[in-house]
Order: structure tokens, then sequence, then C-alpha cells
């Protein structure tokens, strides 16, 4: 998890430029309110609003106290906990849901997966979601994407996300995707990119580089259409692992 506590020098750039999740992806994750939803690795809160929202009792866990500075502060009402995947501050059987936004390739899966299974109640689920950049289609998401930005972001689709399930057997598991499109700015894509581990990991002068040719790159794109920023298409990809 050390790589991933990196996201705690940039918590409040995290909280402003990370996209939300579509409300159907949502509800497709999310039991029926008032459920008991344990979310891991619940970063600065973006699916714990939602949830809360939506009328669930929210234990919102997140190992980064600057992360979770955040996370607390957006969302008074969830009960936010200093922990991690393995080791959740719950009762055993008193999950109605687990869910995941964005954070389980960050996870040990063999050991999350028997803690999952220890605070579910009997019928519930562990409930992942991605947001992904949908596959290009028009000439100028091609352009903007690279050969291989949709490779890298759909996590290998479903094969990829059973590969990260290794305690689930088929009949488990449950896929679902849910399309959106989320309107960037050129400013708005370099700030967003700025926040991903990626960016995080680059030395300082190469980091410049790389998002400067990101804002230049969509900039093109706007000039191009005459039109201050692009509709980006995204892919809210969704898994749920309903023990037996």
């Amino acid at each position: 998890m050390s790589r991933a506590l990196s996201f705690g020098e940039r918590a409040e750039e995290y909280d402003r430029w990370r996209p939300t999740y579509p409300v159907e992806a949502v509800a497709w994750l999310a039991p029926t309110p008032p459920a008991r939803v344990v979310e891991i690795g619940a970063g600065t809160g973006r699916l714990t609003s939602l949830l809360l929202e939506r009328g669930c009792d929210v234990d919102a866990v997140e190992p980064d106290p600057r992360m979770r500075a955040v996370l607390a502060r957006n969302n008074p009402d969830a009960r936010c906990r200093a922990s991690d995947s393995t080791a959740l501050p719950v009762p055993d059987g008193s999950a109605d849901a687990v869910l995941v936004a964005d954070a389980w390739h960050w996870f040990d899966p063999v050991a999350t997966m028997e803690e999952v299974r220890r605070v579910l109640r009997p019928g519930g689920w562990l409930g992942l979601v991605w947001n992904v950049v949908a596959e290009p289609v028009e000439p100028w998401e091609h352009a903007l994407a690279g050969p291989d930005m949709y490779d890298r972001t759909t996590k290998g689709g479903a094969d990829g996300v059973r590969q990260r399930l290794p305690l689930a057997s088929p009949d488990e598991l449950e896929f679902a995707a849910f399309d959106w499109v989320w309107d960037l700015t050129p400013d708005h894509r370099a700030a967003n990119l700025a926040t991903t581990s990626m960016a995080i990991a680059m030395d300082p002068a190469e980091r410049e580089a790389w998002l400067e040719s990101a804002r230049a790159e969509l900039q093109g794109v706007c000039d191009a259409a005459g039109r201050d920023s692009m509709p980006i298409r995204h892919r809210a990809s969704c898994t749920r692992w309903t023990p037996a």
C-alpha cells in the first residue's frame, strides 16, 4: 500500500479534480437503503458522498490520514475509519455490502477477500467499480487517447477482474458497465492527470512535461472544434462478488 499512500500528498487536488460516478452505477453496486455499507480505500469520499445521498449507513475506511481528513470534512455523516483492507474495523457479519472504487488493484486480493467474507452478512456482496476511459471511436478520441490509453485504463475487462478476485467462483460474479460523459477543459484534464499514481511517481520535470503535453493535446482538439471543452466518454466498469 506504500505507493497507494502517495495520493495523500495531493489530497486536496485529488478531491477537486477526480471524477464522480454515475448514479446508475451506484444503484447497481449498493444495496437498498438503509443498508450498512463498508467502503474500503474511500479516499476523499467521491463514492462515499453518493452512498450517503442514497441513504446508506456508511463506514468509510481510509488508511492515509491526509485523505481521511478530507473524507471526514466532506462526509460528516459517515463513520470515517483508519485502517486498511485486511483489518476492517467492523464486526463479523455486520455489512450488507463492501464497496471499493478505483482502489482494488492496490490491495492484497486473497487477504482482502477473506476479510470481506468475514464482515458480510449472508447474501451480502463485494462491489468494485473503476472509472475508465471509453474505447475511442471518433478520430479526435484516438488522437487524444494515444495507442495504449484504452488498454491501460480498462483493467483487462471482465477477464482481468476475475484474475483480481482469486477466491471467487464464476457463478458468484456479476458484471455491469455504465457509460457517461465527462466534459473536460484542457486545464482540468492536466489537473486530473496530476493526481494519478503515474504522475506522482515521476520526477518534477518529467511530470510537468507530461502534463503540459496532455493539456496541449486537448487544447488542440478544442481549438479545432471551436469549443472550450470536449466531452470525454467514460465507462464505470462494475463487478459484484456474492460469496456462497
